[in-house]
C-alpha cells in the first residue's frame, strides 16, 4: 500500500515537473506569440507581392499556433488531471492555483488564436482596399489626362466672336465636368484617409504620393479651366456690351423718331407747343450725344481687338448707328425750320386777311355767301399744304423704324371701303354700314367727312347738327383735329361700355383715319388688362392648391407625431434587455421608425418650404397655419432628440450585453476551429483513393451545415450593429463594430472555402470512378477478349462514347427527301396552269418587250377621239 503511495506520489512529482517545465516553455512562446502578433503589420510598398509576402508570414505564425496546440492541449489535460488528483491539490489554495493557471493559459489560447485570424483577415482586407483604391485613382487619372490636354489647347485668342461664344460654351460645361468630378476625387481622398487612419498605408509613401499629386493636378486643372473662361467672358462681354448699349440707343432713336412723328402729323397743339417738344428733343438728343460718342470709340476698340470678320460687321453697325443718328437728326432740324416759316407765313395771312375784310363788305349779300365759302375752302386747302413736308430726297438708313416721314401718307387712303369692312350682327347695324359703303369717296378730306355725314343722318334717320360749322371762318386742320377729337371722345367710351369684339369692329371701322395708333392703344390696354386677370385667377388657383396641400400635409404630419411620441415614450419605459433576443426586437422597431422618419421628413421639408409663400398674408388663416406649422417642427425636433437618445441607450444595451459578447467569442472560436477542420479535410490534388474522397466529402457537408447553421446568428449579429452602431464615435463602438463585420468576413469566407474544397472533392471523385470503371472495363477485356469502348473523360465528367449514329426521326426524314421534293415540283407546275381560257386573252398578255409600258383594257370601250 505504501509502496503504490509513493510510486504515485513520485508519478504525480514528475507530472508537476513536466508541467513546470510545458508552463516555463509555454509561457516563453506565448509572450513572443502576443508580442508578434500585438505590433501593426508595416507594408513597405503597394502592390500584390507585399501582400503575398506579409500572407506568407502570417501563415507561418498560424502553423506555429498550430503546431502548439497539442502542447497547450497537454498542459490543460495536466491541469484537468491535477485538479482531480486529491494528492496532488491537497488544499484549496493549490486547487484555486491551478484553476487560475488553467484560465489564464486557455484565455491567452483563445486570444491567439482571435488575434491571428484577425490579423489575416486584416492582410486580406488590406488588400480588397488597396484594389479599390487604386482602380479608382486608375479611372480619375484617365479622366484627368484627358481633361488636360482638353484645357492645354483651348481656343481662346484670336477668334471669331461666334466661335468664341461656342467655346465658352464648351469649357462652362467641362467646368461643371470638373466640378462633378470633385465628388470623385472626395471619394479617392476619404479612402487613402481610412487607409492612414487605420495604418494599412505602405512605408514608400506610393499612396500619399498618389493622393498628392491628383489633388494638385485637379487644383491646376480648375485654376486653368477658370483663367480661360474669364478671358472668354471678357472678350465675349465687351462685345455684348457693345452690342446692349448699340440697341439702347437704337431703342431710343426710335421713340425720337416716332414721338416726332406724332408731333409732327397727329398732334392737336399750336405752333409754340411743338416748339417746345421740339426743344426738348434736341436736349435730349445733346444728352444722348456723350453716350454715342463713348459707343462709338468702344465700337473702335473693338475693331482693334477683333478678328477681321468681326471687325466688319462692327464698322457696319456703327454706320448705320450714325446714318440713323443723322437721319433722326436731321428730321429735328428741318421740322423745327418749318415750323418757323410756317408761323412767318400764317403772320403774313392774317395781316393779309384784315385788309381784304374791308373790300367784301360793300359786295352784294347774295355773292357774299358763295366767295366765303370759296374763301374758306381755299385757306383750308393751303393749311393742309403747310402740313405737308418738302418732298426731299432722303436715303434710306439701312434699319427700318416702325413710323417714319417715308412711310406715313398725309391724305387719306381713297381706295378703302369703309362701311363694308366688318361684320353686322343685326339688320339695323347692317343697314347703318350698307349706308356708310355708299359714301363717294373724294380726293379731299373735308369733304369726305361732310358726305360721310349727311349719309349716317339719312340712314338713322335722326338729324345730325348742322354743318355750318365746317363752312365757318376756321381753317381746315383745325376743323380736322376738333372731329378727330370728338371721334376719340366717343372711341373712349364705347371701349368703356363694350366688350372686345366692339372695340374690335371700332378698331376696322376706322383703320383709315387718323386715330389708328390711339386704337391699337386702346386695344393693347384691353388685352393686357385681360391677359393679367387671366393670370391673377391662374395665381389665385395655385395659391388655393397649394393652401389645401399645405393644410394636408399639417394633418397628416400631426397624427403621426402623435403616433411616433406615444410609441418613443413606451418604449424609454421599458426595461433594459438582457438577452440578445429582446435587442433584436428592439432592434427591429427602431429600424421601422427610422423608416418612418425618412417617409415624414419629405413632408416636413415641403410643408416649410411652402409656407414661405403664405408667411406675408396677414389673414388669420394664414397666421394659423403658421402657428401649427411652428408647432409641427417643434415637436419634430422633440422627437428627433427622442429618437436619438433611445439609440443611445440602445447602444450602451448593447455594450453592456453579456450574451452578445459570448456570442461573437464563441463564433470566432468555432469559425476558428471550423476552419482548422477545413484544411484538416482537404484533400491534395493527386488524390485517387475513393474511401478517403467519401470520408472528406461527408466532413465537408458536415461542416457547410453547420456553417450554413451559423450564418443566422452572424447575419442577426451584423443587422443588429448596423442598426445601432451607425455613425458613432467612441473605441468601444468601432472595437465592436469592427468584431461583428469580422465574423460576417470570415464566415463568408469560410463558406466560399468549404464550397470550393466540396467541388474539389467531388471532381476526384469523378476522377476516382473513371478510373476504376476504365480498370474493370480493361480487366473483364482481358478475361473475355471483348471490346468495350470506353469514353474519354472530358470537362470533368466521364461518359460513355456511344457511336455516332443518326436517330430514326433523321434517317426517315432522309430517306423521304426526293419524294418531298418531287411533290413540292408537282405543287409548283399546278400553280402555273390557268384557272380558266380567259387567262389566255391578249388584252392581258405583256411580254417582256412591252413590260415597261403596261397595256390597258377599257372595260366600256375605247374612249371618243
Amino acid at each position: 500500500m505504501v509502496y503504490h503511495t509513493v510510486k504515485r506520489l513520485k508519478e504525480t512529482l514528475v507530472v508537476i515537473q513536466q508541467l513546470e517545465k510545458k508552463m516555463s516553455n509555454l509561457r516563453t512562446w506565448l509572450a513572443q506569440i502576443e508580442s508578434e502578433l500585438s505590433k501593426p503589420v508595416i507594408y513597405s510598398i503597394c502592390n500584390d507581392q507585399e501582400i503575398h509576402r506579409k500572407l506568407t508570414e502570417q501563415q507561418d505564425i498560424q502553423k506555429d499556433i498550430e503546431l502548439h496546440s497539442t502542447g497547450v492541449a497537454s498542459v490543460l489535460n495536466i491541469c484537468e488531471r491535477l485538479l482531480h488528483d486529491t494528492d496532488s491539490c491537497p488544499n484549496e489554495t493549490e486547487r484555486d492555483s491551478i484553476q487560475q493557471t488553467t484560465r489564464s493559459l486557455d484565455k491567452r489560447w483563445r486570444n491567439i488564436c482571435t488575434m491571428s485570424m484577425e490579423r489575416r483577415l486584416r492582410i486580406e482586407e488590406t488588400w480588397r482596399l488597396w484594389q479599390k483604391f487604386l482602380e479608382d485613382y486608375t479611372r480619375f487619372e484617365e479622366w484627368l489626362q484627358e481633361a488636360e490636354a482638353m484645357a492645354a489647347a483651348p481656343d481662346s485668342s484670336d477668334v471669331l466672336y461666334t466661335k468664341a461664344k461656342e467655346e465658352q460654351k464648351r469649357f462652362e460645361a467641362f467646368q461643371r465636368q470638373i466640378h462633378e468630378r470633385l465628388t470623385h476625387l472626395e471619394l479617392i481622398n476619404k479612402q487613402y484617409r481610412r487607409l492612414a487612419r487605420e495604418n494599412r498605408t505602405d512605408a514608400a509613401s506610393k499612396l500619399k504620393l498618389m493622393v498628392h499629386d491628383g489633388n494638385q493636378r485637379w487644383d491646376q486643372l480648375q485654376k486653368r479651366v477658370s483663367s480661360i473662361l474669364r478671358r472668354l467672358k471678357h472678350f465675349t462681354s465687351q462685345r455684348e456690351e457693345f452690342e446692349g448699349s448699340r440697341d439702347n440707343i437704337l431703342v431710343w432713336l426710335t421713340e425720337i423718331d416716332l414721338q416726332l412723328t406724332n408731333v409732327e402729323h397727329f398732334s392737336e397743339s399750336d405752333i409754340d407747343d411743338k416748339m417746345q417738344r421740339l426743344a426738348e428733343f434736341q436736349q435730349e438728343i445733346t444728352l444722348k450725344a456723350d453716350k454715342v460718342d463713348q459707343l462709338i470709340d468702344l465700337g473702335e476698340q473693338l475693331i482693334q481687338k477683333s478678328e477681321a470678320f468681326d471687325a466688319v460687321n462692327i464698322e457696319d453697325e456703327l454706320e448705320e448707328l450714325n446714318r440713323y443718328y443723322q437721319e433722326v437728326f436731321g428730321r429735328v432740324s428741318r421740322f423745327h425750320q418749318r415750323l418757323t416759316n410756317r408761323d412767318r407765313q400764317l403772320e403774313e395771312e392774317r395781316e393779309t386777311s384784315e385788309n381784304d375784310t374791308d373790300a367784301e363788305d360793300s359786295r352784294e349779300l347774295q355773292n357774299s355767301s358763295w366767295h366765303s365759302t370759296m374763301h374758306d375752302v381755299n385757306t383750308s386747302h393751303q393749311s393742309i399744304c403747310h402740313l405737308i413736308p418738302p418732298t426731299l430726297p432722303h436715303e434710306r438708313s439701312g434699319r427700318e423704324t416702325p413710323v417714319s416721314v417715308d412711310s406715313i401718307p398725309l391724305e387719306w387712303d381713297p381706295t378703302v371701303d369703309v362701311g363694308g369692312s366688318s361684320m353686322h350682327e343685326n339688320e339695323d347695324e347692317g343697314t347703318y354700314y350698307n349706308a356708310l359703303s355708299d359714301v363717294e369717296i373724294t380726293e379731299n378730306p373735308e369733304a369726305y367727312v361732310i358726305m360721310t355725314t349727311k349719309t349716317v343722318q339719312a340712314s338713322s334717320g335722326r338729324h345730325l347738327p348742322s354743318m355750318s360749322t365746317w363752312h365757318s371762318d376756321k381753317n381746315g386742320s383745325t376743323r380736322r383735329h376738333e372731329y378727330e377729337h370728338g371721334i376719340r371722345k366717343g372711341l373712349l367710351s364705347a371701349t368703356a361700355e363694350t366688350n372686345a369684339p366692339s372695340v374690335i369692329q371700332i378698331y376696322f371701322i376706322t383703320k383709315n383715319i387718323h386715330i389708328y395708333f390711339f386704337l391699337s392703344g386702346v386695344i393693347e390696354r384691353w388685352e393686357i388688362f385681360q391677359a393679367r386677370s387671366l393670370s391673377s385667377e391662374l395665381r389665385a388657383k395655385q395659391n388655393q392648391q397649394r393652401w389645401q396641400q399645405l393644410t394636408s400635409d399639417l394633418r397628416n404630419i400631426t397624427l403621426w407625431l402623435d403616433t411616433t411620441e406615444s410609441d418613443l415614450h413606451g418604449v424609454r419605459e421599458l426595461t433594459p434587455a438582457s438577452t440578445l433576443q429582446e435587442l433584436e426586437q428592439k432592434a427591429r422597431r427602431l429600424k421601422d421608425i427610422l423608416r418612418s422618419f425618412d417617409n415624414y421628413k419629405a413632408l416636413v421639408i415641403s410643408a416649410n418650404l411652402s409656407s414661405k409663400e403664405f408667411q406675408q398674408d396677414e389673414d388669420s388663416a394664414s397666421r394659423d397655419a403658421l402657428s401649427r406649422l411652428h408647432d409641427v417642427n417643434t415637436r419634430w425636433d422633440q422627437a428627433c432628440c427622442s429618437r436619438d437618445e433611445w439609440r443611445e441607450s440602445l447602444q450602451s444595451e448593447l455594450i453592456d450585453c453579456k450574451e452578445f459578447h459570448n456570442t461573437c467569442d464563441q463564433l470566432v472560436l468555432w469559425l476558428t476551429e471550423a476552419e482548422a477542420r477545413r484544411v484538416k479535410f482537404r484533400v491534395a490534388g493527386q488524390c485517387t483513393d475513393p474511401q478517403i474522397l467519401l470520408e472528406s466529402q461527408k466532413q465537408l457537408m458536415q461542416l457547410k451545415d453547420q456553417l450554413l447553421e451559423r450564418q443566422i446568428k452572424v447575419n442577426a449579429l451584423r443587422d443588429l450593429t448596423a442598426c445601432l452602431l451607425v455613425k458613432t464615435s467612441g473605441d468601444v463602438y468601432i472595437e465592436v463594430e469592427e468584431k461583428a463585420h469580422v465574423i460576417g468576413n470570415k464566415a463568408n469566407q469560410l463558406m466560399k472555402d468549404v464550397s470550393d474544397d466540396l467541388k474539389s472533392v467531388q471532381e476526384a471523385l469523378v476522377r476516382s470512378f473513371a478510373v476504376s470503371l476504365r480498370r474493370v472495363c480493361s480487366d473483364f477485356s482481358l478475361q473475355f477478349g471483348d471490346r468495350v469502348v470506353l469514353a474519354e473523360y472530358t470537362a470533368g465528367s466521364p461518359k460513355w462514347d456511344r457511336p455516332n449514329q443518326p436517330s430514326f426521326f433523321y434517317r426517315v426524314l432522309r430517306a423521304a427527301f426526293p419524294l418531298q421534293l418531287f411533290l413540292l415540283l408537282l405543287l409548283l407546275l399546278a400553280c402555273m396552269i390557268p384557272f380558266s381560257e380567259d387567262d389566255f386573252s391578249c388584252t392581258q398578255a405583256n411580254n417582256f418587250a412591252r413590260s415597261f409600258y403596261p397595256m390597258l383594257r377599257y372595260m366600256n370601250g375605247p374612249p371618243p377621239t
